[in-house]
């Protein structure tokens, strides 16, 4: 028997507001439901677009607040931290109206993936961390690699940026001008959710070492190594990555006692509430 999505799940663009603000964002494929969140911040979501992917799973891919189509903070362009995107992520999770959902978070995105994951468990089936990081400063570029994304957006078959929207527009600090200071080292230890660790060897934008150090922390994480990728991994070894990610979501059950790391070859082993996001 076939199910007939629900109306946040046929397939294009949509959008809904907490606040007068207003969250846009795009459904593409047929499967198990994964939010995706871009980097950035301030990067145009279709970047991450995944086809491939889109062939297993619902992507769902996040439009951040601060972005295209999506509303401004009255703050803009300040006060885009961490906190403030998971709660508008929240927010769209619960809109979608699926009891649970797999998140997929690429660079700065995976930074608020993590914190999401870690504060805001209830609604994850698992999350994956795409070219993380445990901590910003110390050599991870914190911003988190506006070049290499603009670069990959240039590279994929997707909608092209419109140049107004290529280049990042949005700052990483909170309203009052402080830093959105990042270090997950302490809460990674205590995740619950089944996570998943993608990295490129050759990413010279976050650094590999980051991601295994992520996959370190979290408890029976499972970390994935592709060894031609570089930042934009989702790009140079689609199949590899789309594979992986297939098989977390099918394999999530175990993922929980399975940390371990692959490295690829080609091959892989193995109703809305209406809470306000500001403030």
């Amino acid at each position: 028997m076939r199910f007939r999505p629900l109306p946040t799940l046929f397939p294009g663009s949509h959008s809904f507001e907490v606040g007068g603000i207003a969250q846009r964002y795009h459904v593409h494929g047929s499967g198990p439901v994964c939010v995706a969140h871009p980097g950035g911040p301030g990067i145009n979501w279709a970047y991450l677009r995944t086809p491939a992917l889109e062939e297993h799973l619902t992507m769902v891919y996040v439009e951040p607040i601060g972005t295209g189509a999506s509303g401004r903070l009255p703050s803009h362009p300040h006060g885009y931290t961490r906190e403030r995107y998971s709660r508008f992520l929240e927010l769209l999770i619960n809109n979608l109206g699926v009891c649970r959902v797999h998140l997929l978070g690429h660079a700065h995105g995976a930074l608020i993936a993590a914190h999401h994951a870690v504060h805001r468990p209830e609604r994850l089936a698992g999350v994956v961390l795409y070219e993380g990081a445990p901590a910003t400063g110390h050599g991870y570029a914190d911003g988190t690699g506006h070049e290499s994304e603009q670069a990959v957006a240039g590279r994929t078959a997707g909608p092209v940026l419109a140049a107004s929207e290529a280049v990042p527009c949005v700052s990483s600090l909170d309203e009052d001008l402080t830093p959105d200071t990042i270090d997950d080292r302490a809460s990674l230890r205590g995740l619950t959710v089944p996570a998943m660790v993608i990295l490129g060897r050759n990413d010279v934008s976050s650094g590999s070492e980051w991601g295994r150090e992520v996959a370190e922390v979290i408890p029976g994480a499972r970390l994935l190594v592709l060894k031609d990728g570089g930042h934009s991994a989702h790009v140079d070894e689609t199949a590899s990555f789309t594979r992986a990610i297939r098989d977390f979501v099918q394999d999530v059950p175990a993922v929980r006692t399975a940390g371990r790391t692959v490295v690829a070859t080609g091959r892989s082993a193995h109703s809305p509430t209406a809470r306000r996001a500001r403030g």
